[in-house]
């Protein structure tokens, strides 16, 4: 945790952003930055924030290792759906995580530790700073209060991966703490987070008058939408009432509660309704093009950065980086290099009917030597599959993508399954612009951190644990209507009338896995939910399609990757081994490593 080299960098960083000083860039190498000069300048004072807010957008990135220095190989290039069987793609560094063979000392989340308290720190260092600082009060309230949230949302981060971690309150000192370095329970943990997020919403303003150059920082109901995933995770399966490990001194560090405990569920379901009651925020919806039902599902990704239903955004330069990362290679012309995340056969057949049934539902109308016709809208807008129309590269027609494989040579068609190409037979097409010809996009646009579909299911989720099922089955609706589904003669979306709560929790997860696909969120919910040991050792399938000597063609499922979910050790990330040897044996590893 010692990171005097990381701030001096910083302070250096932040010289090189501040371009619009009278005399050009202040060059470190002549005039060196001092904490005593960043904070004797309002602009130096503000960009200070910039880098802290850089690794926010980790679990929606589609190469999330870009926003962490120091970031092991095998967790380049990956999105962190890749982390799980949802996708894979024809890079391979993640093979030795999905097959439960990481260790402490080495594994994809190897520099995460590190790096958000790395966050931490800088948090903590501006907002001791900041009284000094040449700025109105009213906007140093608002800088102090944009810390917190950011200091807030990395030990969320952090608590998500490890359970609890060392609080370490307002200490900003360069060197390694005087103070005791050991784990805070998961409950402390949970509940300072919350109250922080509660302190940062008093003194944070709401979207509605945040300035457009603003767009993207702290508001009030980004810190109250977090604090509503904080409860519903902290009210799920893994962390109430069913704890990984038995021993007393373990258990309290990943689980809020040994036994299970109801109220939960009614403390997530009021922080979920707390920001759904706030005026600034709807679904965005669409229903106007016959062609594409449930447009908005596709339009809130690729249309300007901001829209009512991001809470919290993670902003990316103008153009078709994601496109880049993700469509087929004879859309990008790429020739090389590796398209990323390929989605898996295990994330299509999640996505049901058009009419709200699953595939699996004899009553749904799939059909298996068909499967593409008449899905859940979403699925076309998540997926490229053989022969799926996609916009030409060069103009706007829309043409199919081939993705087939030649059954005399076993060679790959076009697009079809190769090493740096597809590994499962499918392409991303989620978040995509897939209407315009690639070679002229310039899409304006934000990834997703929270948004208020998540907070709309995290409701759903909480109102059905406490047994209210037909309340939940009502805000489940509002995001199928969203999606496109058909409402049905009875206006249920294909939810059957008089369901269980135990069949609604198999509906409610699955549209989370679907909505929410590529986004940064599975990951989490298989381990929340204690389903892990389940979706992630099916291993990853993929769907080949051979075109026969005759012409005709003819679908095949097989494995790209046998995966071996080691419980209880991979539902927590281990502690570096680093850290463990520097807390002279008080930090407790978690389960299992």
């Amino acid at each position: 945790m010692k990171n005097r080299y990381f701030i001096i960098g910083t302070l250096i960083a932040m010289a090189a952003m501040v371009s619009c000083k009278k005399n050009g860039l202040l060059d470190p190498k002549t005039e060196p930055l001092s904490e005593d000069k960043v904070f004797a300048d309002s602009a130096l004072t503000i960009n200070f924030l910039n880098p802290i807010y850089a690794a926010t957008g980790m679990d929606v990135h589609p190469q999330r290792n870009d926003l962490v220095s120091n970031a092991g190989a095998s967790d380049n290039n990956a999105s962190l759906e890749e982390f799980t069987t949802n996708c894979r793609s024809g890079y391979g560094g993640l093979t030795t995580f999905l097959q439960g063979a990481s260790s402490p000392s080495s594994g994809p989340f190897f520099a995460t530790y590190a790096a958000y308290y790395q966050k931490i720190r800088l948090a903590n260092k501006f907002m001791s700073n900041l009284p000094k600082a040449p700025l109105s009060a009213a906007k140093k309230k608002t800088l102090n209060a944009e810390a917190r949230f950011l200091r807030a949302f990395y030990y969320q981060a952090l608590v998500r991966l490890y359970g609890g971690i060392q609080l370490m309150g307002d200490d900003a000192s360069d060197e390694f703490p005087t103070y005791e370095y050991k784990r805070n329970t998961y409950k402390e943990c949970v509940d300072y987070i919350a109250s922080e997020y509660d302190q940062a919403a008093a003194d944070l303003p709401s979207s509605l008058t945040l300035d457009a150059v603003d767009y993207g920082r702290a508001t009030s109901g980004a810190c109250k939408a977090l604090k509503a995933r904080l409860f519903i995770t902290a009210a799920s399966p893994l962390f109430n009432g069913s704890p990984v490990s038995t021993n007393p001194s373990v258990a309290s560090l990943v689980a809020y509660s040994v036994t299970y405990d109801q109220n939960l569920w009614q403390k997530a379901a009021d922080a979920c309704k707390a920001v759904i009651d706030l005026p600034e925020y709807a679904l965005v919806i669409d229903h106007t093009l016959p062609a594409y039902p449930g447009n908005g599902f596709w339009k809130m990704f690729v249309e300007n950065r901001k829209n009512t239903e991001y809470i919290f955004a993670y902003n990316i330069a103008r153009g078709k980086t994601i496109e880049n990362y993700w469509f087929p290679w004879s859309l990008t012309g790429r020739g090389s290099g590796t398209t990323y995340s390929n989605p898996s056969e295990n994330m299509v057949r999640s996505f049901g009917m058009r009419n709200g049934k699953a595939i699996t539902d004899q009553n749904s109308g799939y059909v298996a030597s068909n499967p593409y016709v008449n899905r859940d809208p979403r699925f076309y807008y998540s997926i490229i599959y053989d022969q799926a129309q996609v916009s030409d590269r060069v103009s706007n027609v829309m043409k199919p993508v081939t993705i087939q494989t030649q059954r005399s040579t076993n060679l790959p068609i076009e697009d079809g399954i190769a090493q740096y190409k597809t590994v499962t037979g499918y392409y991303n097409r989620k978040m995509c612009n897939d209407r315009l010809p690639y070679n002229s996009l310039n899409v304006d646009r934000a990834y997703p951190i929270i948004r208020l579909a998540e907070i709309y299911l995290g409701y759903a989720e909480a109102l059905n644990e406490t047994g209210q099922v037909e309340q939940a089955v009502t805000w489940v609706n509002k995001i199928r209507d969203r999606a496109g589904i058909l409402p049905g003669a009875d206006n249920r979306y294909g939810i059957p009338a008089g369901i269980s709560k135990e069949s609604l929790r198999d509906i409610i997860r699955n549209e989370y896995k679907v909505e929410l696909f590529q986004e940064g969120h599975f990951y989490y919910d298989t381990r929340r939910w204690k389903t892990a040991e389940q979706t992630e050792s099916e291993g990853i399938l993929g769907m080949r399609v051979y075109k026969e000597q005759n012409g005709t063609t003819n679908m095949e499922t097989f494995v790209t990757l046998t995966t071996i979910f080691i419980a209880p050790q991979m539902y927590f990330v281990p502690l570096p081994t680093a850290e463990i040897s520097k807390s002279k044996g008080l930090l407790i590893q978690n389960p299992g490593w």
